[in-house]
């Protein structure tokens, strides 16, 4: 008996030893810890243990971080963290060259409209190259053309902040507002601000302006975030609509066999 309860000790003690501590980095919505049968609401700043379960409400999203690797969630549900732990590692590596690629940005050709947007640009190029419509949002084009500047030259906190500021100064013309907020949110992606960047791009995507191809950004996102179900649905649509770029229409394709559904 006194062995059997040394062992219950010590695997105890194992247990407690392999815990890891999660400091709650961002939030939005409800989230919360599980204590006992209670429920208790989590703020920015807390720190959990990574053998804890959290549970959020709809609409809700959480960043936790351990200083080495962060872990966002961002669809309704109750979730063990130390699964989550386990399992982002692998999933970062996984997925972290499809996210800088869908993230990028190329700066504003000096020779040529065209090549304005570079890489996911044809959203963002195309508005700022009408800088000579004269419809009373050219301060908001020049502001999106100086945020696109920031973020090539790696000022990815200066540059989320012009676009959010673009933002604000294009409405109500939702077009610009989309464009300033995809913007923003692939400068929060360089950031590692990864749950506010989700928030972004699902605001810009309820309005119906942000195209399939931008779209993937979201669904990259979604897919390393747990939000499954919504991934697919964009992806999806993006692939059925015809309108991707060979090389995009693959990595749809790739992404949606991740998430379990045979294209």
């Amino acid at each position: 008996m006194k062995r059997l309860f040394a062992l219950f000790c010590a695997m105890a003690l194992g247990i407690s030893a392999w815990a890891i501590p999660l400091t709650v980095t961002w939030i939005d919505g409800k989230v919360e810890r599980q204590k006992g049968s209670a429920w208790l609401s989590l703020k920015e700043g807390d720190i959990v243990d990574s053998a804890e379960t959290v549970r959020l409400a709809t609409a809700s999203l959480v960043e936790l971080a351990n200083g080495k690797q962060k872990i966002v969630i961002s669809t309704a549900g109750t979730f063990a963290l130390d699964s989550l732990t386990k399992a982002a590692a692998a999933q970062q590596q996984k997925s972290s060259g499809t996210v800088d690629k869908l993230a990028k940005l190329v700066a504003p050709s000096k020779t040529s409209q065209a090549t304005v947007g570079g890489v996911r640009g044809d959203l963002i190029g195309d508005a700022v190259a009408k800088t000579d419509w004269n419809d009373d949002y050219d301060s908001a084009r020049i502001m999106i053309r100086k945020a696109l500047e920031l973020n090539t030259q790696g000022r990815y906190q200066e540059s989320a902040a012009m676009f959010g500021k673009a933002a604000a100064d294009a409405r109500p013309n939702d077009y610009l507002v989309t464009v300033a907020k995809y913007g923003q949110a692939c400068s929060l992606v360089a950031l590692g601000s990864t749950g506010q960047a989700i928030l972004l791009l699902r605001e810009a995507r309820a309005t119906n302006q942000l195209p399939d191809k931008e779209s993937l950004l979201l669904a990259r996102l979604d897919l390393d975030s747990g939000a499954k179900d919504e991934a697919i649905n964009i992806l999806t649509y993006a692939v059925n609509g015809g309108g991707l770029a060979p090389e995009d229409t693959n990595l749809a394709k790739d992404m949606l066999k991740e998430a379990g559904v045979a294209k």
